[in-house]
Parts: C-alpha cells; sequence; structure tokens
C-alpha cells in the first residue's frame, strides 16, 4: 500500500466514528488493528499523522457537501490502489464493532457505494 493510500485509508476510517459523534473503546480496539492491518506506523517518515488526519475529518465533517467531497476523494484513491475490499472489511468491523446505528449504517452504504462503483 503506498503511502498517500495508507493516509486517504486512515482519514476515512477516522472520519466513520467521528460522523456517529463517538468513538467507543471497542470501536477505538478495532481501529487499533485497522491501521496495525494496513502497516500504518506512527513513526514511519511519511505516514498519516493522526492529528493532521483528525483535523482533515473535523473540517471536513462541517457539512454535508464537504463529507461527500471528502468520502469521493478518498474513496477514488483507495479504489485505483485496488484496495476497496480491505477498506470496506475494516470500515465494517470498526462501524459494527459495538453495533450499528443509523448514522454508522449510511455512511457504511455510502462508502460500499463509492468503493465500489
Amino acid at each position: 500500500m503506498t503511502t498517500e493510500t495508507r493516509q486517504v485509508f486512515v482519514e476515512l476510517l477516522l472520519l466513520a466514528p467521528y460522523l456517529d459523534k463517538h468513538l467507543s473503546m471497542v470501536e477505538d480496539e478495532a481501529l487499533e488493528r485497522a491501521l496495525t492491518a494496513i502497516g500504518w506506523s506512527p513513526t514511519r517518515p511519511g505516514d498519516a499523522c493522526l492529528p493532521t488526519a483528525f483535523a482533515l475529518v473535523r473540517e471536513a465533517a462541517a457539512n454535508e457537501l464537504k463529507i461527500d467531497e471528502f468520502m469521493r476523494e478518498r474513496t477514488a484513491i483507495i479504489r485505483s490502489a485496488g484496495e476497496s475490499s480491505l477498506a470496506f472489511e475494516w470500515l465494517g468491523r470498526i462501524l459494527g464493532s459495538d453495533g450499528m446505528s443509523g448514522t454508522e449504517s449510511y455512511f457504511l452504504q455510502r462508502a460500499e457505494s463509492l468503493l465500489f462503483s
């Protein structure tokens, strides 16, 4: 996985629980497993800086148009890198780890549509 793909993957993974307005301990553990699975490391030069990624996610979450643009951009990069299945799998694991709310279900359906269109 390229550094750019890993960066947008991390941002997309962070957006999912952010939109639900909470990150449960179970979701946090699933997120940590996802980051490990994609080879992300906070010490690897060029890997996503989580505070920067959270800032981008916060800005994107300001309104529906920004969320849509954010998701389209990131899923396009993930799709072109051939990582759609991996992204969808981890999004589902994170979002479903503590039960899936309506917001989380909608997000996952939207991500699926963008990742596999």
